[in-house]
């Protein structure tokens, strides 16, 4: 059920004139629908879940899928909470149950007040903006913690680095972050542009340097945020950045074996 009524929220905001050059851009690309040959096809259990699925409407790139298979799978049958941001009609929340199982805790939140109308009983959807911070903690107070985000929200790259930097240091340790659509990096409509300082590819290649902080001559070159030092791998695929966290461990050289070259 949505967390707040629609009179206690700001309405959605007015449409963006940018979202018709964007739907061009997305034009290009086309759209399918889900066939009985594509169903077929299905080569790991997020496909197999998405194109049998068959409520409320969900549009993923074809691609993702093999995505969230490769990063969620761990969690598949566990308690894990998740929390997507931006569900649009509500359908990729019925997806995230049917792969992840009865057992998951799964929360969404979107900006756009219709998104109250979803009432599924096994889900929770709020309604407010994805950088409002004191929201963004009551959610997950409310779940009890965090394994998963799902960022599919308003995709303009400001509000996807703040939104990251609140809720990373929240995920358990394990936990993956997922940011999708991070093609708009590119576009200016969104913060964005090729190697633009502002968008969230460039602040994902700041990650990895964040990473490597201890190997750089002098070490001190970049000042560690602290919040973020559990960021163990990020891995970027077309229009997709996925972080993982883990506890930081100090690396360690390990020999093996006893024959050396003379």
């Amino acid at each position: 059920m949505a967390d707040r009524a629609p009179s206690e929220v700001e309405a959605a905001p007015s449409p963006d004139p940018s979202r018709a050059w964007v739907r061009q851009m997305l034009d290009r690309f086309g759209m399918t629908s889900v066939t009985p040959e594509l169903r077929a096809s299905a080569s790991n259990p997020m496909e197999a879940c998405f194109y049998a699925h068959k409520d409320r409407v969900s549009k993923k790139w074809r691609h993702y899928l093999e995505v969230y298979d490769r990063h969620l799978a761990p969690f598949r049958g566990k308690k894990t909470r998740l929390l997507e941001i931006g569900v649009e009609h509500g359908g990729s929340l019925q997806v995230w149950r049917s792969y992840l199982g009865k057992a998951a805790v799964i929360h969404g939140l979107d900006v756009n007040v219709r998104a109250a109308q979803i009432d599924d009983r096994d889900l929770k959807v709020h309604i407010g903006n994805q950088i409002d911070t004191r929201l963004l903690a009551q959610i997950v107070e409310q779940m009890g913690g965090l394994e998963v985000v799902i960022d599919d929200g308003g995709h303009r790259c400001p509000e996807q680095i703040k939104t990251f930097e609140f809720l990373f240091p929240l995920l358990a340790d394990g936990g993956v972050y997922i940011c999708e659509d991070v093609h708009s990096s590119y576009w200016s409509h969104y913060g964005g542009g090729l190697r633009a300082p502002g968008s969230f590819i460039e602040y994902a290649k700041n990650l990895m340097d964040a990473m490597h902080a201890r190997y750089l001559e002098p070490p001190d070159t970049i000042e560690a945020d602290e919040r973020l030092g559990g960021v163990y791998c990020v891995s970027v695929y077309d229009s997709m950045v996925v972080i993982e966290k883990r506890r930081p461990q100090a690396p360690v050289r390990v020999a093996a074996g006893r024959r050396r070259l003379k």
